[in-house]
């Protein structure tokens, strides 16, 4: 795929989100990917029909955001077996309708499968603020017990017009199914108040990157090299992980990158922007003309212009730095603040391979 804004809705992987009424679906779309503030959140509107929400990072992606009554019978133009992934959201806290929306959940992820077997499938059991850490925890098992126990006690012979080429009236095949989804749904606790839910759907966009583990390898080699704790791939605009090198990872440190990136964008725009403005036409303001053709991002890409980079020192031994890779793509990095005052200059020598190796990955994608 191209790296390009201007994609196809064809070659875009398309995630479909959907969950009982009033989840939260559409908060947890506009908060992470439209830049939707938090505090906006109770204003917003329910949902009346499907909206697509395109957006370009390392794939292309569109989003459905889906109404309350939808029903995957609804997709007319776009068969089920299309999405590459589902997102079911259900509130954690609403006691009353937990058996409802797990068999709503159950029943789309069934007809999923049956569309598309090499389809992803997360449960976002959200709104994790609402509830204390103790009751939070309990519905959270009790949610994944019930997702579980529909699956088992799932009619499955009720689908068979939906998979002609298998039987699902065969005891081995209903328990091939229903060991396959046990294992492959994701379920992820989340709030549209903290980094829970940007790290769920880091995980989602993960399962749909095919070079996911081609570029994990290179933070990973560029982070032994450098003498780096740890390095982290994001998506500038979203803060979502794309990759990591997946050594020492823990939650704590996990959480504290994110909110570092997330407060560092609220002040990016004081740094020098990484298109240089054409002053050839126009005035001084006039800003660089778009590839002709729709031609992908680095076919137009001015060698001399900057890249952003930062660094912050946020303990007497703990410096995070930050370096920008392409339009969409940032890395930071933590590391121990003596290495990088002695070893800055081999750092960045090593960041131009990763640079370069990260940036051809993504054109021969």
């Amino acid at each position: 795929m191209s790296h390009s804004g201007h994609q196809t809705e064809a070659h875009r992987q398309k995630i479909l989100v959907t969950g009982w009424r009033k989840a939260g679906k559409s908060s947890c779309i506009q908060t992470i990917f439209q830049h939707l503030p938090v505090k906006d959140v109770p204003y917003i509107g329910i949902t009346q029909r499907i909206e697509k929400i395109d957006y370009d990072t390392i794939v292309p992606l569109q989003i459905w955001d889906t109404p309350s009554n939808f029903d995957v019978d609804q997709l007319t133009d776009t068969p089920l077996g299309a999405f590459s992934t589902m997102v079911f959201v259900i509130d954690m806290q609403q006691d009353e309708f937990y058996h409802d929306a797990v068999r709503q959940a159950t029943s789309a992820i069934m007809r999923g499968y049956l569309a598309n077997p090499s389809m992803n499938f997360s449960v976002f059991i959200h709104k994790a603020e609402s509830l204390s850490e103790d009751y939070r925890l309990e519905n959270y098992s009790e949610i994944q017990r019930a997702v579980t126990e529909e699956l088992e006690d799932l009619s499955y012979p009720s689908f068979q017009k939906y998979a002609p080429n298998l039987d699902l009236g065969d005891v081995n095949t209903c328990t091939s199914i229903f060991n396959h989804l046990q294992a492959e749904i994701k379920y992820e606790m989340t709030s549209v108040h903290d980094v829970s839910l940007r790290n769920a759907w880091s995980r989602v966009i993960q399962d749909v990157m095919e070079m996911l583990p081609a570029v994990e390898a290179l933070l990973l080699n560029f982070t032994e090299t450098s003498s780096i704790d740890n390095s982290y791939l994001f998506d500038l605009a979203s803060g979502v992980v794309l990759a990591t090198d997946n050594r020492h990872r823990n939650d704590a440190t996990m959480e504290q990158i994110t909110e570092y990136l997330e407060r560092f964008l609220q002040i990016r725009e004081i740094y020098k922007p990484l298109v240089a403005k054409n002053t050839s036409k126009g005035g001084a303001d006039s800003p660089a003309p778009k590839a002709a053709n729709d031609e992908p991002w680095w076919e137009n890409e001015d060698a001399e212009a900057p890249w952003m980079t930062q660094t912050s020192r946020l303990l007497p031994n703990c410096t995070l730095a930050l370096w920008q890779f392409t339009p969409q793509l940032v890395l930071v990095g933590d590391l121990h603040t003596d290495t990088w005052q002695a070893r800055r200059g081999m750092i960045e020598y090593n960041l131009t391979f990763l640079r370069q190796g990260v940036r051809r990955i993504l054109m021969e994608v």
